[in-house]
């Protein structure tokens, strides 16, 4: 097969209710209070319908208080809310705290309790005393007597910002700057502004300290991660036993920061109380943020190192790690529209809850935390009641907003309530960390970044240092695959299988072209025999998986015989040849030569169309000219996905939207020739 699958060796309404003020003997509970807002609610409305007039036609008002577009655009504007300056830490600038202070590094001393805040990338290391980031309790000395070893840290601006608290009473912590964890700024704006923008010395250094939000001189919305007592005594109480543990709870409510803290803390155990677990094991159930591998996907990871950084720093796991390294135990690509599939959805569930029966079976050591993307708890609360059913947890963690809590909302935490009883669980009930900061990110961007952070791993060693290649896709070689057999080579995969609406034929090359696909090997059921025999687009012979007749749509490959290899970007199909070309991060390229033609799947539809792949080498000419590397004007062709500017200003018609897109659309027999460009 290595034969087969060749590099080129070139790239080409408001309530009338009275609160309520009648003593209470004991604190409500979250539902009852839910429960006698919603009964005010009504009877204020009641009240309101009896009694309501009918409204009088609005009049005109007096000519005086018209206001022309003219004078009215003249009006003062109101003025600005004062931005408020948010406190991240209680570090005070000593210097008897300070030992080493220099353009790389900064060695202090905390005193317990003490917090400081850095923002950037860095290393670092205890050489007295005990600190906890982000969950994780680290000391100078390990459990056997060892030195503590050096680790790192990326906090950028997209996140909350981590505080590294003192907990003895003398705490020295040293920090080094170290490379750009992601060089990836010049390829996409995303990347910009994200770490240390310092003064007086810190700009040369990768990191700084930051004690106040509008310490910020690019005025950043930074925010610290806060750390509430129940969050802490929830994670302490989870961590105490080897447990099963599943976070669930309303959107944007801290789930992936809850887990992140917990997994550290078991990691790093909690002193003399509780000792440090080698590994952890981590199902991630939500395939639209996953914490170890790229968009599009859950999966079940055996977690062995500490997660000091957002996941487009990490965005993918070892297949062959060592034994210090995270382990990819199993994973499936979920499709981003779920209506036809959540039958899907669940198997997949089962199979990597199975897997982790299975290692449980031989480290009896091994705890589970489960982390639940949002849909489950808003719209399939029903699939969630059957997964805690299924698991039986020992505990659950609810995050939410407990003072304004509604009906809807109390009768999911009555339903907890009623299972973790019913299986003897613990149930924490347990506020959301919210802020009203916008974020500097949006989610989608983040799966951007995450989505290409992946494609340009190069290099995953076993200290834990990742590297990152800084050169557009275009640079990759690509693989090839021939997906019709010739006089000179035989197919090298089944075919293509779409997990979405139904694809036209005619419209499928069009569609694939540019896509972001995972590559399975199978060897299920659905596979034909010969798996040469699927159907074909009518001219250029693509073979793909047809919808079924009972699902309306594509059906998917059973989740216990199927596994994922890796995520690829199609560069492009030579029709003429019968070839299909990829482009694999150099990460996973040792993952390819072992591939087996008759098992081979090349899934689409789990992942959102990826923009910033075809727009990474006008961005870099770009930079290359505002830096002086490249003269303006002599950037040469424009890649395949950019149009020039008088190009697209000329599209449409006069005071229209006018939209490029990168797929032909709801045109008929244009037939599916074509090198897909």
């Amino acid at each position: 097969m290595p034969g087969k699958r060749r590099k080129l060796d070139e790239a080409t309404p408001t309530s009338s209710a009275q609160p309520l003020t009648a003593r209470i003997d004991k604190p409500l509970s979250a539902i009852a209070a839910a429960r006698l807002r919603a009964e005010a609610a009504a009877k204020a409305a009641t009240i309101q319908e009896t009694t309501l007039e009918p409204l009088a036609a609005p009049s005109s008002p007096p000519a005086e208080d018209l206001v022309s577009e003219y004078e009215e655009s003249e009006a003062e504007p109101e003025p600005a809310p004062t931005k408020r300056s948010i406190k991240l830490c209680n570090w005070q600038s000593n210097p008897r705290d300070i030992f080493i202070e220099n353009e790389s590094e900064l060695s202090i001393n905390l005193d317990k309790n003490s917090t400081i805040a850095l923002i950037g990338h860095f290393d670092f290391r205890v050489s007295r005393g005990a600190i906890n980031i982000n969950g994780a309790n680290i000391g100078a000395v390990t459990r056997d007597g060892q030195k503590a070893k050096t680790y790192r840290a990326c906090v950028p601006a997209t996140q909350p910002i981590l505080k590294i608290r003192g907990l003895d009473s003398k705490n020295h912590v040293h920090f080094s700057s170290c490379k750009d964890p992601t060089p990836l700024a010049k390829l996409n704006p995303l990347y910009e502004d994200i770490w240390n923008t310092g003064s007086r010395g810190e700009r040369r250094r990768t990191f700084g300290i930051i004690t106040n939000s509008e310490d910020d001189p690019l005025e950043r919305p930074i925010y610290p991660q806060s750390n509430p007592e129940e969050w802490l005594r929830a994670i302490e109480d989870c961590a105490s036993e080897t447990s099963t543990t599943l976070v669930t709870g309303s959107p944007d409510s801290g789930k992936s920061t809850f887990t992140r803290r917990l997994v550290n803390r078991y990691l790093t155990g909690m002193g003399r109380t509780k000792p440090a677990v080698p590994a952890v094991c981590f199902l991630d159930l939500d395939p639209s943020k996953p914490e170890y591998s790229p968009p599009g996907q859950i999966s079940l990871t055996v977690v062995r190192e500490l997660n000091l950084g957002p996941t487009f720093t990490h965005p993918t796991t070892p297949l062959r790690p060592s034994s210090e390294q995270n382990e990819m135990v199993r994973s499936h690509v979920i499709p981003r529209n779920l209506v036809n599939y959540q039958e899907y959805y669940r198997e997949c569930i089962e199979d990597l809850y199975l897997a982790y029966k299975n290692l449980f079976s031989r480290d009896s050591a091994l705890p589970l935390v489960v982390r639940t993307p949002t849909f489950l708890y808003t719209t399939q609360f029903p699939d969630l009641e059957q997964l805690l059913s299924r698991i039986k947890p020992e505990h659950i963690v609810h995050l939410g907003s407990m003072h304004a809590i509604d009906p809807p909302a109390a009768e999911k935490l009555q339903s907890l309530q009623t299972i973790s009883k019913k299986h003897r669980s613990t149930l924490f009930e347990i506020t959301a960390q919210t802020t009203t900061l916008p974020p500097l990110r949006s989610a989608e961007d983040t799966r951007a970044m995450t989505m290409q952070s992946y494609f340009h791993l190069s290099t995953l060693p076993a200290a834990s240092t990742p590297s990152w290649t800084a050169s557009p896709l275009t640079a990759l070689r690509p693989w090839e695959f021939a997906y019709r057999s010739t006089s000179t080579h035989t197919q090298d995969i089944v075919g293509f299988l779409a997990l979405t609406e139904p694809v036209p034929p005619s419209s499928l090359l069009h569609y694939l072209s540019g896509a972001v696909i995972h590559i399975l090997q199978s060897s299920s059921a659905q596979i034909p025999t010969p798996y040469t025999s699927l159907p074909r687009t009518s001219k250029s012979q693509i073979p793909f998986f047809p919808p079924s007749e009972r699902l309306g749509c594509t059906a998917p490959l059973d989740p216990r015989t199927t596994r994922v290899v890796c995520a690829a970007l199609v560069r492009g199909f030579d029709v003429e040849r019968g070839v299909v070309q990829v482009l694999v991060p150099g990460v996973m390229e040792d993952a390819m030569s072992g591939l087996k033609a008759e098992r081979t799947v090349f899934a689409v539809g789990c992942v959102e169309t990826p923009e910033w792949a075809y727009l990474e080498d006008a961005y870099a000419a770009q930079y290359e000219e505002e830096v002086g590397e490249r003269k303006v004007g002599s950037s040469g062709p424009l890649p395949v996905w950019v149009e020039s500017e008088d190009v697209v200003e000329g599209m449409g018609y006069l005071n229209t939207v006018r939209r490029v897109r990168k797929f032909i659309t709801g045109e008929k027999d244009k037939g599916d020739e074509g090198k897909g460009k």
